[in-house]
């Protein structure tokens, strides 16, 4: 029969083993999930590339213009950055204050472009702004997801509406 200090070595041994392996399983499996979802570690945590300004919009002054008509790139980003202020989402770089007056103020340029082919996606952005108009905002996860895949984007998904809380917090905390 082994001796007692053969025995205490030999169980310490194997939990230290079968530590190991459980340990280097479940990082494994962990790097497999990763790369099957498509994240890399720069997209999981933040990058130390600077982030371009053109995808900032400034505080809504421009969004639209007096004397013309913004490009749909910049009515697009605006009505996206107006977004993320209803939606919880990873990442949002683009923040609009969304306003009773700013509502107006696009659905207003889309009259002035109404019929003339100006915006691919008019008919969005007009069912889009009519609804907010009447208080209706229900609609904004999918808004902002179309917009993000339009654009192209990977990182910022919207989940959920935000509550009302949430959003009040946002509100003071960005704007």
């Amino acid at each position: 029969m082994p001796s007692t200090k053969t025995l205490v070595i030999s169980i310490t041994a194997m939990v230290v083993l079968i530590l190991g392996l459980a340990y280097w399983f479940i990082a494994d499996l962990d790097s497999s999930l990763k790369e099957e979802k498509g994240i890399t570690e720069t997209s999981a945590e933040e990058s130390d590339e600077e982030i371009d300004p053109a995808r900032y919009i400034d505080d809504g002054e421009n969004s639209t213009l007096d004397n013309g008509v913004p490009t749909e790139t910049h009515f697009m980003d605006t009505l996206h950055g107006m977004t993320h202020q209803k939606v919880v989402a990873d990442k949002k770089w683009t923040l609009v204050e969304m306003t009773d007056e700013r509502i107006s103020n696009m659905l207003a340029t889309l009259a002035k472009i109404k019929g003339k082919n100006e915006y691919e996606n008019y008919d969005f952005y007009y069912d889009t702004l009519l609804q907010w108009s009447n208080g209706n905002f229900r609609n904004s996860v999918e808004v902002h997801n179309r917009i993000w895949r339009m654009q192209g984007g990977t990182i910022g998904r919207a989940e959920r509406l935000m509550t009302t809380e949430e959003e009040k917090e946002f509100v003071a905390e960005n704007f």
